[in-house]
This record gives C-alpha cells, structure tokens and sequence, in this order.
C-alpha cells in the first residue's frame, strides 16, 4: 500500500511544473470553449486569440463537433482544431483542454495520444491538476458525470480528486477547476442534471474559488454559489443561449469571444471577457480566493 501511494504521488507530482519561467503575475491565462465547428465565428475567435496577449489558453470543451475524433491522426482534428489555431501554435502558446460532451462520442483516449505527440496541446489525463506558483488548476471530466452510461469511471474521478487537493491545499493560495459543464445558468440551459449536479455540489462549489465552463455557448459571470464563482466562455464557434431579460447583476451574452484572468496577488485575481468582434472587453471583474476550502 505504501508504494502505491508513493507511485501515485510521483504522478500527481509530474503535472506540477510551470509552462515557462515566468513568474506567476506576468501570466495571462485565457479560456475559450465550444470551437469545434468550421464557422466565421470559430475564425473571429481564433483570430482574436492569435493577437492577444494570452500566456496559454484553456479550452473548457467541445474540441471538435459533432462527434468528436476517432483517433489522433483523424483529419477532423487538423481542420477543426490545428488549422484554425495555426496562428496561435506557431506563436508557440500552449493549450490545455479539458473535453465536452461532443468529444466523448468517438474515442476521448485519442486527445491522451495527441498531447504526447504535440508539447503545445497539454492532455496527459481526462482530469489532471497544473499548478502555477501558488495557482492551482484542475481539468475535470464532467461528461462521466453528465452521461449515465460512464457512471463507472465516476469512483475513480472522485478518489483522485480528493487525494489530490489534500497534497495541493496548503501550497494554494487560489484554485480554479475546468470543466465543460456548468451547475447552472441564467440562459437556456438552467441547471446540470442531478447526477452531474451532485458531484459539482459536493466537489467544486463551497470547495474552489473559481469554476470555469463551457457547454451553454454563452459568455457569463454567473456570481458565487458558496464563494465559488462560475463563469462560462463558450463562444468559440456557435454562440446561443443568452436570457431574454438581462439579470441585475450577471453578465451573459451570447458573441464570438473569450475570457482572460490574470492574478494580481497571490489570493486576487482580475478577469475581464474579451469580444473577439474588435478586442473590446466586454465585462470585468475580480475575485479574492481562498485556495482549497472545506465545506
């Protein structure tokens, strides 16, 4: 038992170690989701990206419509993801994906393989920890939890996410999970379902400073649910799914763009959403973290 513990953390620890040398408030971290489609909208995004001044870019799902990749040669992934990030590939800035729903209907192992291949394209696992300084990410696999049939890769996903944050919290200063599933919205799509919405309630909220999504094909700053804040950036190629009535006090609209976050202090970040239509920014707003939290 104590070599398993001791293998699993030298793998929880490879994931640790900085994109680059510099330092944590230098970082521009960006996130954009829902690209997968060959649109005017994906070409916007990606071309507002590619003149930003993003550090590295976080793709909170949905890759490539409409189902995903077979394997990591399948030609769907060079025209919906390689050739429309070109720009931003030779500028050699990274991204690390989480995956949607989309992506899991062929073969989600395929984006393992193809962050082996490419040092840009971060995937070593289909939820993973990275940590910046005192930042610390986690890339969760929300479609096990959204889809009834993977109800069995759900035990694992929950072990590793508690030990994980255990060697983490006293190193965090502010935490970020990923994912591609909001719990809830003030658009279209008002709430996760119950199973999904169970492992959200007693896994991120209460427990995080910031849970950032895809999957409503929307821009939004949702406010705090139990001082977790949830913003969603999923814009990147079909936008949708704005409220009718702007809510007082939300941000929610429905245009081609992304979000940009960068840290301050080590427990304050800034974040504003940026309109890839002329760069403009959209909506700003900050966040005093805590790190890993106890409910």
């Amino acid at each position: 038992m104590k070599i398993k513990r001791t293998l699993i953390s030298l793998l929880f620890l490879a994931y640790l170690s900085p994109v680059s040398s510099e330092k944590l408030e230098e970082l521009i971290f960006c996130f954009v989701g829902d690209t997968g489609e060959i649109t005017k909208t994906q070409s916007l995004v990606a071309e507002s990206l590619s003149r930003s001044d993003c550090s590295m870019i976080w793709h909170t799902g949905d890759i490539i419509y409409p189902s995903g990749i077979e394997s990591p040669d399948d030609p769907e992934f060079k025209n919906k993801f390689l050739v429309p990030f070109k720009k931003i590939l030779e500028s050699e800035v990274p991204f690390y994906l989480t995956l949607g729903n989309h992506d899991y209907k062929k073969n989600p192992d395929a984006y393992i393989e193809i962050g082996k291949r490419n040092p840009l394209i971060n995937y070593p696992n289909n939820y993973y920890f990275k940590k910046f300084e005192s930042l610390c990410f986690v890339a969760l696999d929300t479609t096990i939890f959204d889809k009834l049939y993977l109800f069995y890769k759900r035990k694992n996903h929950v072990n590793w996410l508690t030990s994980s944050i255990g060697e983490l919290k006293d190193s965090c200063k502010f935490s970020i999970a990923v994912a591609h599933h909001p719990l809830f919205s003030s658009g279209d799509r008002k709430r996760a379902s119950p199973q999904l919405a169970s492992f959200l309630e007693s896994q991120v909220f209460g427990k995080f400073d910031m849970y950032i999504t895809g999957h409503n094909h929307v821009l939004a700053d949702e406010g705090d649910l139990e001082g977790t804040t949830q913003l969603i950036s999923a814009t990147g190629s079909l936008p949708g799914g704005s409220p009718e009535d702007t809510i007082e006090g939300k941000f929610n609209i429905e245009t081609p763009g992304y979000l940009k976050l960068k840290i301050i202090k080590p427990n304050i970040a800034t974040y504003e959403f940026i309109s890839a239509l002329n760069n403009e920014v959209l909506w700003s707003n900050k966040k005093i973290g805590a790190g890993f939290r106890n409910k």
